[in-house]
């Protein structure tokens, strides 16, 4: 089942910055999905056209097959809450402790736990950050920092996760892990979109594999492992 296509998706920023040109792409519900490509090749812009905080300049996306342009701002929030979204900015709340910044994620996304303490100590044992918990998040290396990021995207345990170029700042070591972790919950069901350019996330062989070039789609690179 298609939960997203983009047919000829093109998007431009002013003056005359083509990001993307004509991309059509079909991202089936439970796809584990990798996007690779150099830095500069659009792959934010892809996943920020998904994630529907930018609009295409042409062409038209679709989700589980109603166009985006249809969908009203109550639609797009209550779709945002489906997705756990790892920036490469992290947009954390950086004068907030790591155990709050966890909080407020579960929080907004009104995801029901009984023992909200429990469960969020336990997602931070799962990296290997519960001593941090009480710390500010402005204390933390960018490597903490990115985990946490991580952490608050899963710890809602959304059926749609985008992470862009989710482990820049981390060591092979935990790159292993994560990738382990996603393929686990990709084994659950959890539709997964991710974004890198990192040689050690792509020989891991999680999914399906696409190459962004100056915007466009590289043809005879959508690879299934």
């Amino acid at each position: 089942m298609s939960l997203f296509k983009l047919e000829q998706v093109s998007k431009i920023y002013p003056p005359y910055y083509r990001a993307l040109h004509k991309i059509n792409l079909e991202i089936k519900k439970g796809e584990f999905l990798l996007l690779t490509g150099p830095t500069g090749a659009g792959k934010t812009t892809l996943l920020k056209l998904i994630y529907a905080e930018e609009k295409p300049t042409e062409g038209e996306i679709f989700l589980e097959g109603v166009p985006y342009s249809n969908l009203s701002y109550k639609d797009i929030i209550s779709f945002r809450r489906k997705i756990g979204i790892v920036f490469q900015d992290h947009k954390l709340f950086m004068d907030l402790s790591v155990y709050e910044n966890l909080e407020v994620a579960l929080a907004l996304s009104k995801k029901k736990i009984k023992n909200k303490k429990f469960y969020i100590y336990d997602w931070l044992e799962k990296f290997g950050l519960s001593h941090k918990a009480k710390k500010l998040v402005k204390e933390l290396s960018g490597g903490e920092q990115q985990k946490i990021g991580l952490i608050r995207a899963l710890i809602k345990e959304p059926p749609i996760l985008i992470l862009d170029e989710p482990t820049g700042n981390l060591d092979p070591f935990s790159i292993g892990e994560i990738i382990e972790l996603l393929k686990g919950l990709h084994k659950k069901g959890t539709t997964i979109i991710l974004s890198t350019h990192d040689p050690t996330i792509i020989s891991k062989k999680p999914g399906r594999i696409i190459m962004l070039e100056r915007g466009e789609l590289v043809p005879n690179v959508d690879i299934y492992w």
